[in-house]
């Protein structure tokens, strides 16, 4: 058998322990670093619905002012050109959102410095 005291079984545990957090924690963001390249379609999808779907009510708007203003077409081509800068606002939100995400992403996974500024790894 071996020499080893308790003091040596408590510290293999603790190695042990902080090893398998470790890996739990990798596991965690290579698991979130999937779900951000997975669901890069999703974006894609809704930069164009969200696009589409703001000219389309800015039109539709503009068509029933047209309707009963009598207007025809100044409403329909006004509401149009407001929801294509609707449009175009919301993707620049979105865009923000996604950038901001990403880089907390980034920020996540950034390797420890040492105090001396170089990083740990």
């Amino acid at each position: 058998m071996s020499n080893e005291g308790p003091n040596d079984l408590g510290e293999r545990i603790a190695k042990a322990k902080a090893a398998r957090d470790e890996r739990e924690a990798r596991k965690r963001r290579d698991e979130q670093a999937d779900g951000v390249s997975l669901s890069a379609g999703g974006y894609a999808l809704r930069y164009g619905a969200e696009f589409v779907a703001n000219v389309f009510v800015g039109g539709f708007f503009g068509f029933w002012i047209d309707e009963f203003a009598g207007t025809k077409p100044w409403g329909l081509l006004i509401g149009g050109t407001l929801g294509f800068a609707s449009g175009i606002r919301s993707i620049m939100r979105a865009y923000r959102e996604l950038n901001a995400r990403a880089l907390e992403l980034a920020e996540g996974q950034a390797a420890p410095k040492k105090e001396d500024g170089t990083k740990d790894e």
